[in-house]
């Protein structure tokens, strides 16, 4: 299920649901090519329960059994060992 939200001219609050992911992005294209202000898109999906992401990390495995190694540190990811590392003076 999606909601769709936009204001109208006489700037009243307007929402529309819509099943279909497609058609709700063709109806957000058509209101913000209209001109139309404060169009945006929400979506629930009645099947997820709990918070998205990994929400428990015991001994480094989440609740499926998965390793889990991610850290903040190395959000980026690690430097290959033939990267070359480019310095605004070698350019």
């Amino acid at each position: 299920m999606f909601k769709i939200y936009w204001t109208d001219a006489q700037a009243q609050a307007c929402s529309q649901d819509e099943a279909s992911l497609t058609k709700a992005l063709d109806i957000v294209k058509a209101r913000r090519d209209a001109g139309l202000s404060f169009v945006t898109m929400v979506a629930e999906d009645p099947s997820h329960i709990g918070k998205p992401g990994v929400d428990a990390v015991v001994g480094g495995k989440t609740p499926d059994g998965q390793d889990y190694d991610w850290s903040k540190a190395g959000r980026a990811g690690k430097s290959r060992k033939h990267d070359k590392v480019l310095a605004v003076k070698d350019r």
